[in-house]
């Protein structure tokens, strides 16, 4: 498996190109192999490639706007091969497809048919959750598992570890479910303060990580990738992953 970065942890420092090409040397030397690309400034395709490349990382995949897969998946798609990507993946569904299993089920046509068309390229579609996902759907069942059992295989899912955890279930429990699917897995850390679930650098909360990655192995994981939505120094927080993660997760 390898190890990364997901770089919407870093996005405040990626509003420009200079910035972007700073923040892939930053990362590199934090000891990362690898770079999820979300929430970065609009850059040409060659020059991500450049910047991969005189780095060492590879960009293992993205977090495209769902306005560009509906509209331009073509153009996506060729992008991603530019610059050596195999996942066009999405943060979240849009507003209008949540609250329902109506609008799960309209966004799971729209999930199976961007699968299907991207096949030809060689290119894999994948979901990124967040909470939502787990509200109970009907049937005893969640919007996710709706989503697990709906979806072509083809369809990849991004597990993101903290927010499955929030929903109070075990991140394990879904990589399991989630064998031959997961190409891509979210490292981001748990814990309660007085309290309050907050999200913390992978290490510097409670949950059980080498468990984690154990399952991931087994279900066919090729990347993890740090990530934390909020905190007071994202630089620091990347840094302590990625020495957690190399001290205690690379060799398991």
């Amino acid at each position: 498996m390898i190890f990364g970065v997901q770089l919407y942890s870093l996005r405040k420092y990626c509003r420009t190109p200079e910035g972007v090409a700073e923040t892939f040397k930053k990362v590199k030397e934090m000891g990362a192999k690898t770079v999820q690309l979300s929430a970065i400034c609009p850059m040409p395709a060659a020059e991500l490639r450049r910047l991969s490349e005189e780095n060492g990382l590879i960009i293992c995949g993205t977090h495209t706007p769902f306005g560009r897969l509906s509209k331009e998946l073509g153009k996506v798609a060729e992008e991603h091969l530019i610059f050596g990507s195999g996942i066009i993946g999405i943060g979240s569904m849009p507003n209008e497809f949540r609250g329902s299993l109506d609008g799960v089920k309209r966004f799971v046509d729209f999930a199976n048919e961007t699968a299907e068309r991207l096949k030809p390229y060689g290119l894999k579609f994948a979901y990124h959750n967040h909470q939502f996902e787990f509200e109970a759907a009907g049937d005893g069942q969640t919007y996710y598992d709706y989503m697990i059992q709906n979806t072509n295989p083809a369809v990849q899912f991004i597990l993101d570890t903290y927010w499955v955890k929030f929903t109070g279930r075990d991140p394990v429990e879904y990589i399991n479910k989630l064998k031959g699917r997961l190409d891509l897995l979210h490292l981001k850390d748990y814990q309660k303060v007085l309290g309050l679930p907050i999200m913390r650098a992978v290490g510097k909360g409670t949950l059980g990580f080498a468990e984690v990655i154990k399952a991931a192995k087994e279900a066919g994981t090729k990347f993890a990738v740090a990530e934390l939505d909020i905190s007071p120094n994202p630089i620091k927080s990347m840094q302590d992953s990625m020495e957690y993660i190399n001290k205690n997760l690379a060799e398991i």
